[in-house]
């Protein structure tokens, strides 16, 4: 039974075909086979889970999925990181800016009913949303470290970064250094240096912390294609003006609001007129070195979300960090934050000089947010066309095997709950090896950075004429297409609407032996199969090659016998192979990188340390 509400859960975005679906099988795997799934078997014939950077696998607060059903989970924990966040944004106001109790109120309003936050929302992104969360605990530990405050506000400044680094690490990469800045700008203000024993100590329990993922992340980096930013040279988005951009800012409904609606997301800075106005007020009764910090940083980040429209986009396009964001618009939070607590202190000089107006204005400003943020909510659902339900059950899985779209009309959302692995796929980062033995696969090529391979869109200009036997070596068994497949080794199998179901006559097992001319041989069964842990029987083998369909990863192992470990090596097809012996009756591959076990223990002493400092009160 689907009970998700239409206006966040239904919208076919990054949160029901991205979030969704790595949720779901994280979960399905710890509860039913009592594993933590460090690799994807679901899509791309298979990709590392434990190093991407929006994997669930360590963000503690993502225990909540396994205790609610999906839907509903997502639903208690958008509405538990805005209130999080919004108690964030309080404490900060109250407590480092000194507002009064209701300028902190409005300020924490403002900030967690944002539109920017509703274009979060509204796109799924969801690791987006729950890093935004964390900012103000950031800030709050970086201004009392740097005040000589308890030791407590190193704990506080570790987790809340360790947070926003597992739920997103961009978030994380600009969030860093800029509380090193504010540190740095605190320190020189009060000409008093804290002890720097601790500020090392916090740096080093961030990256224990962080170490489980992050080792992991350093060593497959390279083998992705975020690289491939670097040959294109092509941040996101593209404004036709700086007045475009001044519109959406201040302005974003003069056009009516179907024009609103077709914003998109990346490009939706709505901030408020009247937050703009009150921050525009305080900015002026501030002190003369804070106001050229703040303004610093406001053009600063401003000219970098300009993208093209920028004085400096000759230079920024140039520069590889830039170009890597790969969103120019990402660095958009800390105009947010500088606008929006501005605002709650221009409310709060406005309160003590105009009380009677002040609470008509700060109404006026709640009002405002929330429409433009309702407004973009609920812009109309522009639907992606997926097969119809019964293919799906058509295609459900009692066996292994792999099922490719020329199209990507099937859902990874549906394919998952159906257990149904696919070829193709939806993802921020692909390995570059599947990348380019992609183009043999589908029939098509392609050479820039893409979130989907098939590239989205590729199939309106370009008909794939996908190749069997490539795609049997890959045991893809179905082929689904929109258009005939000019290919005898294609056996039309069923008809749904506009869909065919193709039968690839050249399917191979998921595992299978290779024959001296190098030819696919006999089947080679499956005994054990889960993401991190395959076993294959050998017991019958004819040839001492066995090949894994799976995509090559340096992070697997395998074991002859489950005890003598041999080398894992890539085939030219980016297929996973193994030389075997005379007397090896079954091999055990496992997917346990080095850098995770290293990662693991850091992180686990790291713990231990935190806790031993708690139990003895040292804060």
């Amino acid at each position: 039974m689907n009970i998700a509400p239409h206006l966040l859960l239904e919208r076919n975005n990054d949160l029901e075909e991205f979030f969704w679906p790595i949720i779901f099988f994280t979960k399905q795997q710890i509860l039913q086979n009592y594993t933590l799934p460090l690799w994807n078997n679901t899509i791309f014939a298979g990709t590392p889970l434990l190093p991407d950077p929006q994997s669930p696998l360590f963000y503690l607060p993502n225990i909540i999925f396994l205790i609610l059903p999906i839907d509903i989970g997502f639903l208690v924990s958008i509405i538990l990181h805005i209130l999080f966040g919004a108690v964030g944004v309080y404490l900060c106001a109250r407590y480092i800016f000194k507002l009064s109790r209701n300028s902190s109120f409005l300020t924490a309003i403002m900030l967690m009913l944002s539109p920017k936050l509703a274009g979060f929302l509204e796109a799924g992104h969801f690791g987006l949303l729950a890093s935004f969360t964390w900012l103000p605990y950031v800030l709050l530990a970086t201004f009392k470290i740097g005040n000589f405050q308890q030791f407590k506000w190193i704990i506080l400044f570790t987790i809340s970064l360790a947070a926003i680094f597992f739920t997103h690490l961009l978030i994380f990469l600009i969030t860093l250094p800029l509380a090193v800045l504010i540190l740095i700008y605190i320190i020189t203000k009060n000409k008093k240096f804290p002890q720097i024993k601790y500020i090392l100590l916090a740096f080093l329990f961030i990256f224990g912390l962080i170490s489980i993922q992050l080792l992991p992340q350093l060593e497959w980096g390279s083998q992705t294609t975020r690289g491939l930013l670097l040959d294109q040279r092509d941040v996101y988005p593209k404004w036709t003006s700086v007045l475009e951009f001044l519109q959406i800012i201040l302005i974003p409904w003069v056009h009516g609001i179907k024009s609103l609606q077709s914003i998109d997301s990346e490009k939706w800075l709505s901030l408020g007129i009247i937050p703009i106005l009150l921050s525009i007020y305080g900015f002026i009764h501030l002190k003369k070195p804070l106001k050229i910090v703040l303004l610093t940083l406001i053009t600063a980040t401003t000219l970098i979300a300009l993208n093209n429209a920028s004085p400096l986009y000759p230079f920024l396009i140039k520069f590889d960090p830039y170009t890597l964001l790969r969103v120019s618009t990402r660095v958009w939070f800390i105009n947010l934050f500088i606008f929006y607590f501005l605002a709650g202190f221009g409310f709060n000089l406005l309160q003590k000089k105009f009380k009677k107006i002040s609470t008509g204005i700060a109404i006026l400003a709640i009002c405002e947010i929330t429409l433009l943020s309702w407004a973009y909510l609920t812009k109309p659902i522009i639907t992606t066309k997926f097969v119809p339900e019964a293919v799906y059950q058509y295609l459900k899985q009692t066996e292994h095997f792999r099922v490719f779209c020329t199209t990507r009309c099937l859902s990874q959302k549906k394919a998952a709950e159906n257990g149904i692995e696919l070829l193709d796929g939806y993802n921020t980062l692909q390995q570059k090896n599947f990348y380019r033995e992609a183009w043999q696969l589908m029939g098509g090529y392609w050479n820039y950075y893409t979130l989907s391979i098939p590239p989205l869109g590729l199939y309106r200009f370009e008909k794939l004429q996908p190749d069997p036997v490539s795609l049997g070596a890959y045991n893809v068994r179905y082929v689904i297409s929109e258009y005939p497949l000019n290919n005898e080794n294609f056996i039309l199998e069923k008809k749904f609407g506009d869909y065919l179901v193709y039968k690839n006559k050249l399917y191979l097992s998921r595992s299978y032996f290779l024959n001296n001319d190098l030819t696919p041989g006999e089947e080679a069964k499956i005994i054990y199969y889960s993401p991190n842990r395959i076993a294959v029987d050998t017991s019958n083998k004819k040839s001492s090659r066995l090949i894994l369909a799976q995509v090559y990863n340096k992070g697997w192992s395998a074991y002859l016998n489950g005890a003598e470990k041999v080398s894992v090596q890539e085939r030219p097809d980016a297929l996973t192979q193994v030389d075997i012996k005379a007397d090896t009756n079954f091999v055990e591959f496992k997917y346990m990188p080095d850098t995770f076990r290293v990662g693991l223990i850091i992180t686990l002493v790291t713990i231990i340390i935190f806790i031993l400092i708690i139990l003895k009160g040292k804060f």
